[in-house]
């Protein structure tokens, strides 16, 4: 059996070689927020482990504390990594300053000068912590990916998720189990050694770092193909879906909605006068309007309806399962809705013209298009800020 020291080199090495390899043929491809974090991780196991190298040297009282710090960053980072693939997960990048700080008090407080454990028992805790936390973030972007339609289904990727979703459940159970032997047993004792010590955490170790991370390879090239059909199918400036996605969804949505015998409806909103907000105000200030109406749609909406900007002004709504009474009340609210938001701003907000139509009219998809665009103009020609469906009905 290799001796510890000779486990260290080799999992620094590793590290080192797949950092490199994760660096050039990933992160810098991609910039994807998921391989940024991941080869920070990479960067900082592979130093951490590298310093305990300096035990039983003059260089153990520096070279422990700065491991034990690595080594939180590391796996911080790890979860970091994990929490961005899910979109609109927000990073608490305090940790990264908090807990460093945190762990050189129990390290100090032990004499890591004569003492290669200090401060690990706080370190294993946090660790398994750490990657039961990521295992769960890995799990949930397995589900997410896997449960999505066959054009949107990137199977390279959902088997990656899976693979690093088992490692990091692995890991995580791992640590709590080292954790729970170093408080129970103590380092030295015997068993501790053989089944958590340092030279069965390295070869873990080495197994899932080399495991996990030519499988993530796929999971950032993933996330930056998402990013871009994200962007691709969205609005820069409201984050509603562009047009053409929006025409595509919303067309399936019509025929599925028709086919069901439920209630469905396209509007086409415009904002009254717009161009007079961007000539007085600047075009800043249309962009804030923008935005507004965006906000107010988005408030507006059931779980099953859409919202897309259709080119400047012109925004695409679809409403199910309402009748047409209830879906012209439904505008009317989003309009005073849209309104009440003028408090806000130094200037007040255009009102909206709604053009309304459903399938319930007969015809194509298109032709509710149709329908529903001359609704607008109807509502346009009829002194705007009102709705208009197709049949005549007006408020």
């Amino acid at each position: 059996m290799l001796d510890n020291d000779t486990m260290r080199i080799a999992l620094g090495g590793v590290s080192l070689t797949v950092l490199i390899l994760f660096y050039l043929g990933v992160y810098r491809p991609t910039r994807s927020s998921f391989s940024g974090w991941w080869t920070v991780s990479l960067l900082c196991a592979g130093s951490s482990t590298s310093l305990l190298l300096f035990n039983g040297s003059a260089f153990q009282i520096v070279a422990n504390p700065v491991s034990n710090v690595l080594s939180v960053i590391g796996v911080t980072c790890v979860w970091f990594a994990t929490r961005s693939l899910r979109r609109g997960r927000g990073l608490p990048l305090w940790v990264l300053g908090v807990v460093p700080v945190a762990i050189l008090v129990p390290t100090f407080l032990q004499d890591p000068g004569q003492n290669i454990w200090a401060g690990n028992g706080v370190l294993f805790s946090y660790m398994g912590a750490m990657f039961v936390a990521a295992s769960a973030e890995m799990w949930l972007a397995w589900r997410a990916r896997a449960s999505r339609s066959t054009y949107e289904l990137n199977g390279e990727a959902v088997v990656a998720l899976l693979v690093s979703a088992i490692a990091s459940s692995a890991l995580g159970a791992f640590y709590v189990v080292r954790a729970v032997l170093y408080y129970v047993l103590g380092p030295e004792d015997p068993m501790f050694s053989a089944v958590v010590g340092t030279a069965p955490t390295t070869g873990i170790l080495l197994v899932c770092l080399v495991a996990v991370t030519f499988s993530v390879s796929a999971v950032g090239w993933d996330q930056q193909t998402q990013d871009l059909r994200r962007r691709a199918m969205e609005d820069d400036l409201t984050g509603l879906l562009g047009r053409t996605e929006f025409r595509l969804r919303s067309e399936r949505a019509l025929e599925l909605a028709a086919s069901a015998g439920v209630g469905a409806f396209l509007v086409i909103a415009d904002l009254d006068h717009f161009k007079a907000v961007n000539d007085i105000h600047g075009h800043a200030a249309g962009d804030r309007a923008l935005v507004a109406f965006a906000a107010a749609l988005r408030e507006a909406l059931g779980p099953e309806e859409l919202a897309g900007r259709l080119g400047g002004e012109e925004f695409g709504l679809l409403l199910i399962g309402e009748d047409q009474a209830a879906a012209v009340a439904r505008l009317d609210a989003l309009s005073e809705a849209f309104a009440e938001r003028s408090a806000a701003f130094d200037f007040g907000l255009p009102t909206v013209s709604f053009g309304l139509a459903g399938m319930d009219e007969g015809g194509s998809v298109s032709a509710v298009y149709e329908r529903a665009d001359l609704a607008l103009y109807r509502a346009k020609d009829a002194g705007r800020d009102r709705v208009i469906s197709y049949d005549g009905e007006m408020t």
